[in-house]
């Protein structure tokens, strides 16, 4: 059994698909077991909060082999859900980190990733942490625009980076839970594609037929526009870092971590839209 929690996001939730491909049997614990319906029944569920630490040991009842975890809740809290997992005695933990422990670590996000990587390290758990670039799902962000005008904001200019698939980052996590002999712990991870807004925008406007424009913004406008959709300031503060990366052209390089572990090339932008279109239809 492996425990996977966000098991209705965008990584969660490939995970949750690709461990029952593989025959593996799936807990999930969430919030609101009802955007699991997908499902029916073939996941055992178990409700909570990630600062109900008495649900948490829970869903670890039973022998729970592997647990994928999110960057949830404080400091404090995350310490004390890691030593429930210590006390049931499971071993490995994925933990879904950023890429900004490195390429960014005195930003807000790279310091909190950080922070609870040290807390997996500190328990003694053996643990693998995931470093992804950035999202190809990100392009979700475009979508009020997108509807509204067909124009796609962009703070990030001409340069260029290598977006992942959240069905690459699950992937990878789906080895690191199941396959004891990954010796790695640290996997950076990026597409194999390196590639601009305005190349992205093209590909989506062939995608949907529909002619698309980029419309150069400031940093600060990107800010702003994070904050209108929900990011707390800091956090919003600390993503238009590593887009400010990219602008300057320190962004243009790609790992082959995806490719030597799971023996593919990851995907690119314009095999993730043919999966996603009618999200931007």
């Amino acid at each position: 059994m492996y425990l996977v929690t966000g098991a209705s996001g965008n990584v969660g939730s490939q995970i949750v698909a690709q461990m029952l491909a593989a025959g593996h049997a799936v807990r999930a614990y969430v919030r609101d077991p009802s955007k699991l319906a997908q499902w029916n029944g073939r996941v055992d569920v178990v409700a909570g909060e990630y600062d109900t630490p008495d649900a948490f040991s829970a869903a670890l009842d039973g022998p729970v082999e592997g647990v994928f975890l999110m960057n949830v809740g404080s400091a404090d809290t995350f310490r004390e859900l890691i030593a429930r997992v210590a006390a049931k005695r499971v071993r490995r933990v994925v933990f879904l980190s950023t890429h900004m422990v490195e390429s960014a670590p005195d930003t807000l996000l790279g310091r909190l990733h950080r922070e609870k990587e040290d807390i997996i390290r500190t328990a003694g758990l053996d643990g693998r942490f995931l470093r992804p670039t950035g999202f190809m799902s990100n392009a979700y962000l475009w979508l009020p625009s997108v509807r509204a005008s067909g124009v796609v904001p962009n703070p990030m200019g001409d340069g260029r980076a290598a977006p992942i698939a959240p069905e690459d980052i699950a992937a990878v996590a789906v080895r690191a839970l199941t396959d004891a002999s990954l010796t790695e712990r640290e996997l950076v991870l990026t597409g194999g594609e390196i590639i601009s807004v305005p190349e992205q925008v093209a590909l989506l406007s062939q995608a949907i037929d529909r002619p698309l424009r980029c419309a150069d913004i400031t940093l600060e406008q990107a800010t702003d526009n994070l904050t209108r959709a929900g990011l707390p300031q800091p956090i919003a503060a600390s993503v238009v870092k590593a887009y400010e990366q990219v602008k300057a052209g320190r962004a243009a390089k790609a790992t082959d971590t995806v490719e030597r572990l799971l023996g593919r090339k990851p995907l690119r932008f314009e095999q993730w839209l043919q999966t996603h279109v009618e999200h931007f239809r």
